[in-house]
């Protein structure tokens, strides 16, 4: 068989096409939902009730947040030195032993888990119920749904409407009373809604980015245990999630660029994992710096 030529970074010339060809996916997508979301913002009252994310601009200028993520490695740092801080909790974390302690300032649900009935709406209420203050951030594509009717007009809900991070263009948007860039997970949000909040100092941590690879593994992939959505996974369907999980890593790394751009501190506090993207910096020398 004829030997495929590597160039400098080590990938065949058609895997770099397909790096190409996926980023020019990407792009189109992004500009199919952008041109989608202002034709409707512009002449039709679909998505008015994003405006209301207007009092929350700049609430947390020049403030240091800490985004929190559900790795297993969390289970190695004291959480309760957070209580007090300006913090961001995602996903099913309010099962966390120390939720109610560090009490967090937002937390974000917008994986179609819940709109699909996979993950019950009644998270919302078990949130609630341990962090009475808190504001909620939900997927805006299900504000107009049936079962999310009665959230509609609880002053604690925010909605987010977010499309792909571009792997070509400096398309970043953090204007929350519109579409804003937010990459593909819900801790890229959280980021978004931080420069939204008025940061300039973004701390993630408990994101580590392997946790298809130990799901493949048979081992944790979350501070609880393995994630019990993939009981049923066989090794066609992690290939599919790796697919995504290699564009999540690619948008870690244009996000960086973005945020440094724009003079937005991020730092990665997990010494565990393959988040690079972001510089490191040690827990609890975070919690000292000002």
């Amino acid at each position: 068989m004829e030997n495929i030529k590597l160039n400098n970074n080590g990938r065949s010339k058609v895997n770099n096409l397909i790096f190409l060809f996926d980023n020019i996916v990407i792009e189109m997508i992004i500009l199919f939902k952008n041109i989608k979301f202002f034709f409707l913002y512009l002449f039709s009252d679909t998505f008015k009730f994003l405006k209301n994310n207007a009092e929350l601009k700049d609430i947390f200028m020049n403030k240091k947040i800490f985004i929190l993520g559900n790795s297993p490695s969390i289970n190695k740092y004291d959480l309760t030195k957070l209580n007090n801080q300006n913090v961001i909790m995602v996903n099913r974390s309010f099962k966390h032993k120390d939720y109610e302690i560090i009490k967090p300032n937002f937390h974000f649900f917008v994986d179609n888990k819940m709109s699909n009935g996979i993950w019950p709406l009644t998270y919302v209420d078990e949130v609630f119920l341990k962090n009475p203050t808190c504001k909620i951030f939900l997927n805006a594509d299900w504000y107009h749904l049936s079962n999310f009717k009665h959230l509609r007009n609880n002053k604690q809900i925010y909605w987010i409407k977010f499309t792909l991070i571009s792997l070509i263009n400096d398309n970043f948007k953090s204007d929350f009373t519109k579409i804003v860039t937010a990459g593909s997970s819900v801790v890229d949000c959280a980021i978004t809604l931080s420069i939204h909040l008025g940061s300039t100092d973004i701390n993630i941590l408990g994101v580590e980015g392997n946790g298809i690879a130990h799901l493949m593994c048979n081992q944790d992939s979350h501070f609880n245990g393995k994630d019990i959505d993939y009981d049923d996974h066989n090794s066609l369907l992690f290939a599919n999630d790796m697919i995504g999980s290699a564009r999540s890593i690619r948008q870690w790394h244009q996000t960086a660029k973005f945020l440094k751009k724009r003079k937005i501190n991020i730092y990665n506090l997990t010494n565990e994992g393959i988040l690079d993207a972001y510089r490191y910096k040690d827990f609890n020398q975070s919690l000292l710096d000002n």
